[in-house]
């Protein structure tokens, strides 16, 4: 079969400007019952750490990250007035093939074909449809429909697969941010089907929402899913400082955003390689990762983005490249922006070549290592990665087959990770072990001797961010706390510069 080069490396941090061109509207909401197809993914799990248990889902994250499932809100389209009332032009906008993700080709994978889709029983006649609404729009108007008998609902989707099922205008938000409406399954429909959603503010801008719950019609009936909360947070930093000079990023660069908690210790890294496809879309699939990790596993107390008092919950700006921020409860937390130049990272840990296994490599606990595809020669069919021993660590793979490990989400112990590589191609597989060990880094024993400012470096003091020391000739300033590394020998990114 042909072969594929890989390697691994900790990724580095730089500092870029981008211009970014007219964006795609701000969405706010998602059918809470029946679920939205987005929302089912993300309420499932997988996203940051394996793989998603639906095989569709699975499907999904592989086409398109995790964007679509952290911005289940925000399945949109703007159709400026009096468009949005014209079905051509909306069908125009939303083409065939992508009603369930309303053209963003960042969320495609939510449209991809499969059988699987996880479904909501429902039964014949009428029920209350549950709308969650983060950002309430009045006024607007509803249209539901539901795939005519006899399509196949594992195809993307197409407007002449639907039927208009009920309407309604401008409906009232309840207090706890949920539009409730009935509507009417036909009597004499069973099997699976597809129940679309279309939510149209009527206003001047012709925002649209769509949505595709994945239901199964029949006498059992359905569960009504948990309602989700939003925390409160103070507004931070800018997530894009306005005050450094930045250009556009280049294909095969890495933007990069840290965050750090109360006491400037890092506490999670986020990386998005630039691609041809989403170099238009960097800032805001960059800020989703952060978003939804802690959404997933901080109960949502940091956000990148701000407040908008009008539609009372926080969204992030993508029109707006200076004007979102890190948002974080009780101002526990603070974040740095930066770029990886192409190839320009810390000194590489891990270089396996497929086919080969590495062995006795070594990372230092936080490195954020990314296992990454590159110089591919011949037609591959796919590529997965599994983790096989050690602990759970986060992972997520990128658009490139990449796999990104954060082991600042183990405990500060030694682990021994495996990780197995899958290539396809032509009727044949090749597998592949890759395994390496995480150093545990020394844990701060608490204030030590403060050196003086200028002073020589001594190994054996104590230093935090912002202590500066001379060394071999050269001032040296440290970027976090550090004891008994030696300036000159961290690299360009590292604690000394």
């Amino acid at each position: 079969m042909k072969s594929t080069t890989y390697w691994g490396v900790a990724i580095a941090l730089t500092a870029i400007q981008i211009t970014l061109p007219e964006q795609q509207a701000h969405a706010h909401g998602w059918t809470e019952f029946p679920e939205a197809r987005q929302s089912i993914c993300y309420e499932q799990g997988g996203l940051w750490s394996g793989t998603p248990p639906n095989a569709a889902c699975a499907q999904a994250k592989a086409q398109s990250g995790t964007y679509p499932f952290v911005q289940r809100n925000e399945f949109a389209i703007n159709i400026a007035a009096p468009h949005y009332n014209n079905m051509d032009a909306v069908k125009a906008a939303v083409p065939d093939g992508s009603l369930c993700y309303a053209n963003d080709p960042q969320k495609s994978g939510m449209g991809a074909e499969h059988s699987e889709w996880t479904r909501t029983k429902m039964q014949p006649g009428t029920f209350e449809l549950v709308f969650n609404a983060t950002a309430p729009h009045n006024p607007s108007f509803w249209q539901f429909y539901i795939t005519k008998a006899g399509v196949d609902v594992s195809k993307p989707l197409k407007w002449d697969n639907l039927t208009l099922i009920q309407e309604y205008g401008n409906v009232a938000v309840d207090s706890d941010k949920k539009y409730r409406m009935n509507v009417t399954i036909p009597a004499n429909r069973n099997g699976d089907a597809i129940l679309y959603t279309r939510w149209q503010r009527d206003d001047a801008v012709g925002e649209g929402f769509y949505n595709c719950s994945d239901i199964t019609i029949s006498d059992e009936g359905a569960i009504n899913p948990p309602e989700p909360g939003l925390p409160y947070l103070e507004q931070g930093d800018a997530f894009i400082p306005s005050d450094i000079e930045l250009s556009t990023p280049k294909i095969g660069e890495s933007v990069n955003y840290t965050v750090f908690n109360k006491d400037g210790v890092e506490h999670s890294r986020f990386s998005l390689t630039i691609t041809q496809e989403n170099i238009t879309d960097w800032d805001r699939l960059l800020a989703s990762q952060v978003n939804g990790y802690y959404e997933t596993n901080f109960g949502g107390h940091v956000f990148i983005g701000r407040w908008h008092a009008q539609m009372n919950h926080y969204m992030y700006f993508r029109d707006e490249l200076h004007n979102n921020f890190i948002n974080t409860k009780n101002s526990e937390a603070s974040g740095q922006f930066s770029i990886s130049p192409p190839n320009q990272y810390v000194e590489a840990v891990i270089t396996p070549t497929v086919l080969q296994a590495i062995e006795n490599a070594t990372v230092n606990y936080g490195d954020y290592v990314v296992l990454t595809p590159k110089d591919s020669v011949g037609d591959i069919d796919s590529v997965s990665w599994n983790q096989i021993s050690g602990s759970a660590v986060e992972t997520e793979i990128g658009s490139n087959n990449e796999l990104m490990i954060h082991t600042g989400s183990l405990d500060n112990s030694e682990h021994q990770l495996s990780f197995e590589l899958t290539i396809s191609a032509q009727d044949e597989q090749d597998t592949t072990v890759y395994s390496f060990t995480v150093l545990p880094t020394q844990v701060d024993p608490g204030p030590g001797p403060s050196p003086e400012p200028g002073s020589n470096w001594d190994p054996k003091a104590v230093y935090t961010g912002g202590d500066k020391v001379d060394h071999k000739g050269k001032e040296w300033t440290a970027q976090w706390w550090t004891q008994g590394e030696e300036p000159g020998t961290t690299g360009e990114w590292g604690v000394w510069r």
